[in-house]
């Protein structure tokens, strides 16, 4: 699908938006189609509780019956359905000591076309630890929480940094866990779920355990999810034992879920909660593509193997008041969170030593955080007024040890010295009522403050740390208009900013012999931007429909860029982190939901962007994290009282346009490519049909079963193979299970 057609399929939508947002369309009575009558609510657009088509923002609410009707086993499988987002996972490729594809497993959301550490995380309202990339290692961000256990996922689109300070600079994903009180229903003294299921495509078996009790103010909530699982299937058919493999690599793999929550509540006013949250992953490779083909030399590898492990640990206690008035509600949190990453190699070499290497990536987090709210009224205005502040201190460092480094390299090091990274901001936001609600307004303001702290370090002889401190105020202002007839136009504006991480500032890596090293860079200023949306939305009892057009300008980029030296050890190259570049992003989403009173559903979404990177010399080249148009069109169908029901989906992805891989490089004159100015491997656009079903088998069970690539194509997603050139003889290695099924089987009482 070209531009042209994705104008044209942008073009339809809004079409139909308009035309269904007419009087006409949206009549109550309307007998031929009805929408859920349940309004989804959101949190995390505006820190209060809103109605997802009433906020002047797009978001994404995922509820825990979604999860398990979607059987999603992970957060890639999540966003399956959800144009505009999605999860890099790449096949596990990687050596030992260099090169680093896919060990990040699924290395975290891409928003809008950013993705890492520029979308913030948080599982109850807690962040999860940073991304790390350093030669061979690579610790991503979306393997720290268990989907099994989570009540709703709320995806906010575009900067959050005025809500939630540093690192919403593409938006927002926030996980939200069960509690008691969601199984503790109709006067139930003690309930639970029992799960188990099974995935083809990684030949995974899950096993969830929920229990839930109450006595008097007291309840209490223990959950359980256990996963063991193998390699993700794919396409290719090459079973070689060395690099030409196209087969995945055999793994084994297997993780713990633990969730616990004591809650206290004496009246409806107050609530004290508990919560203790434990999460493991274990991960064992055998790394067959790491062989060479013939071993030629002395260090020719003739076996590797790999053991990760993934671990996070988060102890917290809240209190919540819900009052009127003045003081309509306010909250204390503190928490305690410690996790994670270790990643260990083995290389077997042909005649030279065998060598290893353990890296690990720590993180520890002490934070706290408060919040109030107030509902007034001056004269015809209405006012709920949010405010409050968050703090958290995070240790972060990492280490790099093994056998056999390489000179002049002493193990153990680091690649950056222990750091303590200070957080801390203060808010103040409001929804104002016009008119008796035609007009909504949402200002809000954020106040941020950072200073990383480095250590003197005993791993890092002679090196001299750089400290940084900053400040940043966040504005954003969005707005609501009721037209009438169910339908509303919004629009907003929002600045957001990331603060440098310590392994950016004080990054250092030194080799000599081979005439490279790094250095500090004290004056890294943190990344800002600024973004417009608006659109249009229809939500009544006709329909439900929306379309956004979005527009942004990100600065001060940050990257890893060679700042003198010419590679030789008398005159070493010098890599420092250093403020670059710009980038534009530009785009449109749209979204149009049906529900017959037969129970027949529909559904459409699209969304298409482009974006740009302007560099220092003035040349302009693509975003290659920009996904191409992803469209989704399903119908469905769910019986009285959800007895049984089902969807069947097709979700076409087109191929990156050749336009958007390459560009004039200024310096030479020539065309290049993003892909390390090689032609860019560009999977072709693909359409593939899914199809998931459920049945109630008597009040307590509900099995579910589904079919993906029920056509058994073959297809690769874009934000999985960039980078990768088009002459590779591996690319098979990139694509997508064929044909697979899942079922679960769920208990209730």
């Amino acid at each position: 699908m070209g531009r042209s057609e994705a104008r044209a399929g942008i073009s339809a939508l809004a079409s139909c938006v308009a035309v269904l947002a007419t009087p006409a369309a949206a009549q109550d009575g309307d007998p031929l189609v009805i929408v859920d009558p349940r309004g989804t609510i959101t949190v995390s657009a505006t820190r209060l509780p809103q109605k997802v088509e009433e906020v002047p923002a797009t978001v994404s609410v995922i509820t825990d019956r979604q999860i398990a009707d979607q059987l999603a086993s992970d957060i890639k499988d999540l966003v399956r359905f959800e144009p505009g987002v999605s999860v890099r996972r790449a096949p596990t490729r990687f050596g030992a000591a260099n090169g680093a594809t896919g060990r990040d497993g699924n290395a975290g959301f891409n928003i809008r076309g950013l993705e890492g550490n520029r979308v913030l995380i948080q599982v109850d309202g807690v962040r999860v630890p940073d991304g790390f990339d350093f030669g061979a290692q690579s610790a991503g961000r979306g393997d720290y929480v268990d989907v099994g256990l989570v009540k709703s996922v709320e995806i906010l689109r575009g900067p959050a940094s005025a809500l939630y300070g540093s690192d919403g600079l593409a938006g927002a994903v926030s996980f939200t866990t069960s509690d008691p009180v969601d199984f503790l229903r109709n006067g139930k003294q003690i309930a639970g779920l029992g799960r188990v299921a099974y995935d083809s495509a990684d030949r995974q078996f899950s096993e969830t355990a929920i229990l839930a009790a109450r006595s008097g103010d007291w309840s209490a909530l223990i959950a359980y999810t256990r996963r063991d699982g193998h390699e993700l299937d794919n396409k290719g058919t090459n079973e070689e034992r060395n690099s030409r493999r196209t087969a995945p690599n055999p793994q084994d793999s297997f993780s713990n879920a633990i969730l616990g929550k004591i809650v206290w509540q004496p009246s409806d006013a107050h609530r004290v909660r508990l919560a203790v949250d434990h999460y493991d992953d274990h991960v064992r490779t055998n790394v067959l593509s790491g062989i060479a083909p013939v071993p030629t030399a002395p260090t020719s590898v003739i076996g590797l193997t790999a053991r990760d492990e993934t671990r996070r640990d988060r102890i917290s206690l809240d209190w919540r008041y819900s009052g009127s008035g003045a003081l309509a509600s306010a909250q204390l949190a503190f928490w305690y969170q410690q996790a994670r990453n270790r990643q260990f190699s083995a290389e077997d070499r042909y005649t030279a030593a065998d060598r290893t290497r353990l890296n690990t990536f720590d993180n520890r987090v002490f934070g706290a955080s408060a919040e109030l709210r107030s509902d007034v009224t001056t004269g015809a205005l209405t006012h709920r007024i949010v405010y409050g502040g968050d703090v958290s201190v995070t240790r972060q460092k990492g280490v790099r040890d093994g056998t056999v480094p390489t000179p002049p390299d002493v193990f153990p090091t680091r690649a950056f010295p222990v750091t303590d990274f200070t957080l801390a901001g203060a808010y103040l936001g409001d929804e104002i009522g016009v008119g008796g609600g035609v007009l909504t307004l949402y200002p809000v303001l954020r106040f941020d403050h950072y200073n990383l702290d480095p250590k003197q370090d005993a791993l890092l002889p002679g090196f001299r740390s750089a400290g940084q401190s900053g400040s940043r105020v966040s504005p954003k202002v969005g707005g609501v208009v009721k037209l009438g007839g169910g339908a509303s136009l919004f629009a907003n504006y929002a600045q957001g900013f990331k603060a440098p991480s310590p392994t950016q500032v004080n990054q250092f890596f030194q080799n000599l012999a081979q005439g490279y090293t790094s250095i500090p860079n004290p004056d890294l200023r943190p990344e800002t931007s600024e973004t417009w949306e608006g659109g249009l939305r229809v939500s009544s009892g006709a329909v439900s429909a929306g379309v956004t057009g979005f527009t942004g300008r990100y600065r001060n980029f940050i990257s890893q860029q060679v700042v003198g030296g010419s590679f030789r050890p008398s005159d070493p190259a010098v890599f420092q982190f250093i403020n670059l570049n710009r980038v534009k992003i530009d785009g449109v989403e749209g979204r149009i939901d049906l529900r017959a009173p037969s129970g027949v559903s529909a559904r459409m979404a699209i969304s298409y962007a482009k974006g740009s990177v302007s560099e220092p010399d003035k040349s302009r080249q693509p975003l290659s994290t920009i996904d191409p148009l992803k469209l989704v069109v399903g119908i469905g169908y769910d019986a009285p009282e959800r007895r049984f029901g089902g969807q069947i989906i097709a979700t076409h992805a087109a191929q990156k346009e050749l336009g958007r891989t390459v560009y004039d490089d200024t310096a030479t004159g020539a065309q290049t490519t993003i892909c390390n100015g090689a032609p860019c491997f560009r999977p072709g656009g693909f359409t593939i049909l899914d199809a998931t079903a459920y049945v109630r088998v008597g009040e307590a069970l509900t099995l579910r079963a589904g079919v993906f690539n029920i056509l058994d194509a073959k297809y690769a997603w874009w934000s999985d193979v960039r980078g990768l050139a088009a002459n590779s003889t591996v690319t098979d290695a990139y694509t997508q299970p064929g044909r697979n099924v899942s079922a679960s089987l769920t208990a209730r009482f």
